[in-house]
């Protein structure tokens, strides 16, 4: 069995906190989002989860070493409005399937002790028609009742993998509000335009994230780009300034 441990960083208390996790999937949706809104709100490390079954790797973070798995948090600083601090997971690696039950476990008890009673979970599914919409599904009632209120697409039959669907299952035994947003993404690439896609609804239950998605917008638009130009190159058009440049 993979054991975990949880190193705290920080002894800060939050107030009402609300948990997201994002980790590698499809298209790295989860992973790319709280890695943007982590920079964007200038979060600190309060606690990371490490294991010597996971890959060694360090993360440096303004100059200091993490383990992958890592907690950030934040202050409430908008206090006109009914939302509690921020708490957010993220990771740059993919785990192995049977890894993801004690992460959970690990997770649930560090949320337990700082207060997190809602999470929501994002996830990349794979994209099959460009206009597919955002779904949602939830561990429990309140949860449920939240994405009514989103507008979302609700998950009614379908299969969620990894850490989240883990997270699904366990919280609708435990009682925990757990909401997971499913958004189509490319499951080829990184897709920070399915990324940004999740800001708007995420926003509207997290009102410190009402933040410019257009840095993401424009690093897909620089993913496509490359890919067009490999693809140019690929079939054997070189590229119109290379053209020009030889013709």
């Amino acid at each position: 069995m993979t054991e975990m441990k949880v190193i705290r960083y920080s002894d800060q208390r939050y107030d009402n906190p609300t948990a997201i996790v994002g980790f590698p999937g499809v298209g790295l949706v989860g992973s790319i989002l709280t890695s943007f809104a982590i920079r964007e709100l200038d979060m600190e490390v309060v606690a990371a989860v490490t294991s010597r079954d996971f890959p060694p790797y360090t993360l440096i973070h303004n100059g200091n070493p993490y383990p992958p798995i890592r907690v950030y948090g934040c202050r409430r600083e908008n206090t006109s409005e009914d939302c509690g601090d921020l708490i957010i997971v993220t990771s740059e690696i993919t785990l192995r399937p049977e890894q993801y039950y004690s992460l959970n476990t690990a997770l649930t008890e560090l949320f337990r002790e700082m207060g997190i009673k809602s999470v929501i979970a994002l996830e990349g599914i794979v994209q099959f028609e460009e206009d597919t919409k955002i779904f949602a599904c939830g561990s429990s009632k309140t949860a449920k009742e939240v994405i009514e209120g989103l507008g979302l697409k609700s998950l009614n039959d379908g299969l969620v993998r990894g850490l989240t669907g883990v997270m699904l299952y366990e919280a609708f035994h435990s009682g925990m509000d757990v909401i997971a947003m499913l958004c189509p993404a490319n499951p080829s690439l990184p897709d920070p335009r399915s990324a940004a896609r999740i800001l708007e609804p995420l926003s509207r239950l997290v009102p410190e994230l009402k933040i410019d998605a257009e840095p993401l917008y424009k690093e897909a638009e620089e993913i496509e780009n490359k890919i067009k130009q490999q693809n140019e190159y690929a079939y054997g058009v070189a590229p119109k300034d290379i053209q020009q440049l030889y013709g």
